[in-house]
């Protein structure tokens, strides 16, 4: 099953990239995961506040908090997302106003260039690659990057 998909243009998505490492505080293929499976969401279930009461639950504790923050709108001030730290990237977005929700999850290319990220940067790793593998990250296609479990 594909999600349905937002279109950013090329500088609406660097703008929302910009903001996200703002918030985050640093670029990390976390955080940028985190977004993507934020956006896929927002594709179906909208946005909190913009689209009705949206709520997220996410069930790892990492950086992908972030991104799934901003892209969904849900945030800890507002009780409206959750990590539970189960070890899995699988996202569950809520719109309780329109009752319907999306679970989303990692792919395993998603993981993949994840985890050769992390290697590169532990060995001290080369700038110009890690970069390229971050960029890769924002750009990629959807179904690339992310899988859609269920939708309602």
């Amino acid at each position: 099953m594909t999600a349905p998909t937002i279109t950013l243009s090329k500088e609406e998505r660097r703008t929302f990239f910009d903001a996200l490492k703002m918030l985050h505080g640093h670029r990390c293929p976390m955080s940028i995961l985190g977004a993507r499976l934020g956006l896929a969401a927002r594709a179906h279930v909208g946005r909190h506040g913009e689209s009705g009461d949206v709520t997220a639950l996410y069930h790892h504790q990492t950086c992908a908090i972030d991104g799934i923050q901003l892209a969904l709108g849900t945030t800890g001030g507002n009780k409206n997302i959750e990590a539970r730290p189960e070890g899995e990237h699988r996202l569950t977005a809520t719109n309780k106003t329109k009752r319907m929700y999306i679970t989303v999850r990692l792919s395993e290319e998603a993981l993949r260039r994840g985890k050769e990220y992390a290697e590169l940067r532990s060995a001290g790793g080369d700038p110009v690659k890690m970069e390229e593998i971050l960029l890769g990250l924002e750009e990629a296609p959807e179904e690339e990057l992310v899988e859609v479990l269920e939708r309602i």
